[in-house]
């Protein structure tokens, strides 16, 4: 619920808990923030060490807190150092409960429920840092700012909390990907046009709409790929775009063909392909030609959308791709 390390839980004060200034803590809707817990911060110095908790987290707290005095034997008044505390050989409540004595019993609850996951592997509670990364992609994925949820979790610098930003985006991005049936590989989506439109929401996502297609780049990331998308597997299209890209083929290649006979005129030579500008005009050029031989592939009425197949077309992968039908060409 908190996000804190084992540590930080276990070496909490017995009473943790402080108001808010200025807070009616009853006027609080359900689900709302009604205190300040106070952690011990174990890992960073000079980080922040209280965070805001709702009502559910306080009465947890609460429930422990009972139990301790039921067990040390203490008046409604009374405390100990911890709200954790070790319960064998602390008879004053000096010594906080041990990690591996937390990581021991987690263990044995573990094998006591005997719940697996979809491979059937034993879900281990004792790995209790993965509720930390999902309390801290949860807060992101809400659209909290990076800067708050890194006061959040105790971070010292914004690059620590940035980590969770990227497993939040590749994770999305998967489940996506497994969502909509997309091979990243440049396969067909294998889905109507219309099913795909309402997948991504693009009524409300204008800017991903194209001249050419689509982009199905997650909500979450933004692209700095300027005009690349041909070559770029977030890039989705159909038939009803082919004499557009067709159209784009034939303008690139008028352009490339304009261009080097001016730098003929001028230089004596045509450019070479490793002139940066002639590099990223033929990238496209093969891009969009491999996106045409797929379209094409599709019969005339088709409404199934393709992604990703101008990737193999990229700066890089012409090389590879020409190795490979030469090996095949050998061999027949």
């Amino acid at each position: 619920m908190t996000g804190r390390r084992a540590s930080e839980v276990l070496m909490m004060d017995f009473e943790p808990l402080s108001d808010i200034p200025g807070l009616d803590a009853a006027a609080v809707p359900e689900g709302g923030m009604v205190a300040r817990l106070r952690y011990q911060q174990t890992k960073i110095d000079a980080a922040p060490n209280t965070i805001l908790v709702g009502r559910d987290v306080v009465e947890i707290i609460r429930e422990q807190q009972a139990w301790v005095r039921e067990r040390w034997h203490l008046g409604p008044a009374d405390t100990i150092r911890y709200l954790f505390p070790k319960t064998t050989g602390n008879r004053h409540g000096t010594k906080s409960w041990e990690t591996s004595n937390y990581n021991h019993v987690l263990k044995d609850f573990s094998h006591h429920l005997g719940l697996s996951d979809s491979r059937g592997l034993l879900l281990l509670y004792s790995r209790s840092h993965r509720l930390r990364h999902t309390k801290a992609t949860t807060l992101i994925n809400a659209g909290a700012p990076i800067h708050v949820v890194q006061r959040y979790l105790g971070h010292l610098s914004p690059e620590m909390t940035k980590r969770y930003a990227a497993t939040l985006a590749s994770t999305a991005e998967r489940e996506f990907l497994a969502l909509a049936k997309i091979g990243r590989d440049g396969r067909e989506i294998g889905m109507d046009r219309r099913d795909m439109l309402d997948l991504v929401q693009l009524d409300r996502r204008t800017d991903r709409i194209l001249p050419n297609g689509y982009c199905l780049l997650p909500p979450t990331r933004s692209c700095d790929k300027g005009n690349a998308c041909h070559g770029c597997d977030h890039f989705a299209t159909d038939r009803t775009f082919l004499p557009d890209i067709q159209r784009q083929l034939a303008e690139t290649q008028s352009l490339v063909a304009t261009r080097q006979a001016r730098h003929t005129e001028r230089y004596g030579e045509p450019m070479s392909g490793t002139n940066v500008w002639m590099e990223q005009r033929d990238a496209e050029i093969r891009s969009m030609q491999l996106e045409i031989l797929a379209l094409k592939a599709q019969p005339a009425d088709s409404t199934t959308v393709v992604r990703g197949a101008g990737a193999l077309g990229r700066t890089g992968y012409q090389d590879a791709v020409g190795a490979s039908d030469s090996k095949g060409a050998s061999r027949s």
